[in-house]
């Protein structure tokens, strides 16, 4: 009975990370190993080419990423994918050292938004600070444990009792799997934020929290750990207007980024009845920092004249307000939108996610979505909004997960 345990252990471990709900695409057939791209490094390239477009037209452009942690440091996938590019190694010094950050990534933003820091499944509950300390200092054991040739699981493994029953065997197993992820996921993270940090980078979060107790918690711990960040109930969502004041109210202007102490996203104006309406709602905020769609329900876009009316808190002075663009995604609700539009047509629409109806994941490398790209954010720049938040960053996981290297 143990070893059918462990077995199960081993199978689930070996699975890859369950990302997204999505349909694979018809009649796909996963490439060879040696023909798998390397999906990182692509979204990579098309943030940094994103920024330095922004940034040449506007020197003091911000230009955010909302989650995609694994695409500012090295991990396992890479120097997996390294290894079944160059077997012999023959291009070994000029691989990109396993655990280092992208530097031109991280120069090409100003910060990251990460979701439930505080909040969520996977928060630390301790300071942020101590948790990169504890991870870093776990890691020079492991490390010191490899070069003996031990080989440690990422938890624990549990060694009993066990069962006769395989149901119970698999939920050990399923239940061994999902703490296993956890820890992975928190180690993606705390090196993705320290690498961050030290390259003077801010670090924001959205949190959803179930009451005002869990709320002011969230916002006192974020505030202990420098993390800009926005909490709100889990039942209202990303779409509504706080009548209450915000979290450390200040009356100063907020120039850039780095001087806001609280901020406020509006992702969706379905709630209002009219563009005028959802406008004049944002106004009439105190938020340091605004982080808005760009178009009124999907089709109406923000002209120059809203966007200068929101630069400005009910407090009279300037705050930046940002705009968010899908990185990658495509949505049947945007004003790009085409009836005739279907999975695979245009090519870059590559699957359709079940999980959120109305939207597909896209291929990144395709020119179409790259040109829209483009010309969105060149729409927002010229709009007068002050920065753009990279949204749906994160897609190169569910490739990855469709495109195995071994």
């Amino acid at each position: 009975m143990k070893r059918l345990s462990v077995m199960l252990l081993a199978a689930l471990l070996a699975a890859p990370l369950s990302v997204q709900a999505l349909e694979k695409p018809r009649d796909w057939q996963a490439p060879p190993p040696e023909s798998v791209p390397n999906h990182r490094e692509m979204w990579r390239q098309i943030v940094i080419e994103l920024a330095r477009y922004a940034k040449a037209r506007k020197k003091d452009f911000t230009v955010l990423v909302r989650g995609g942690v694994e695409l500012v440091v090295k991990g396992e996938r890479e120097a997996e994918w390294d290894e079944v590019q160059d077997p012999d190694g023959k291009f070994f010094e000029k691989r990109h050292p396993l655990g280092q950050a992208f530097r031109p990534y991280v120069n090409a933003i100003d910060g990251i938004i990460l979701d439930d820091l505080y909040c969520g499944p996977e928060a630390f509950a301790k300071p942020l600070d101590q948790a990169i300390k504890d991870r870093r200092d776990f890691d020079k054991v492991l490390a010191e444990e490899r070069a003996r040739g031990v080989q440690r699981p990422p938890i624990p493994e549990p060694l009993g009792p066990f069962s006769i029953d395989p149901e119970v065997e698999k939920a050990r197993a399923a239940e061994y799997r999902r703490q296993a992820e956890k820890v992975e996921r928190q180690r993606r993270v705390i090196y993705a934020v320290d690498s961050l940090r030290q390259a003077g980078r801010r670090i924001l979060s959205l949190e959803s929290c179930k009451d005002n107790k869990t709320i002011a918690a969230a916002y006192r711990d974020a505030a202990r750990d420098k993390v800009l960040t926005y909490v709100h109930a889990d039942t209202e969502g990303l779409n509504r207007i706080p009548g209450a004041r915000p979290w450390a109210e200040n009356a100063d202007p907020v120039p850039t980024l780095n001087q806001a102490k609280n901020w406020l996203p509006v992702l969706s104006s379905e709630k209002f009845g009219s563009k005028s309406e959802w406008v004049a709602a944002m106004e009439r905020s105190n938020f340091d920092m605004l982080l808005v769609d760009v178009a009124y329900r999907g089709m109406d876009g923000l002209a120059y004249a809203d966007t200068l009316r929101l630069k400005y808190k009910n407090l009279g002075s300037r705050r930046p307000v940002m705009a968010v663009l899908s990185l990658g995604k495509a949505y049947d609700s945007r004003w790009y939108w085409k009836p005739e539009w279907r999975t695979g047509e245009p090519p870059f629409l590559f699957a359709p996610d079940e999980e959120h109806p109305g939207s597909w994941v896209v291929d990144m490398n395709d020119a179409q979505w790259k040109e829209m790209l483009g010309k969105a954010l060149a729409g927002i720049i010229s709009a007068g909004y002050d920065g753009v938040v990279l949204d749906d960053a994160d897609t190169y996981l569910w490739f990855e997960e469709l495109m195995p290297l071994r």
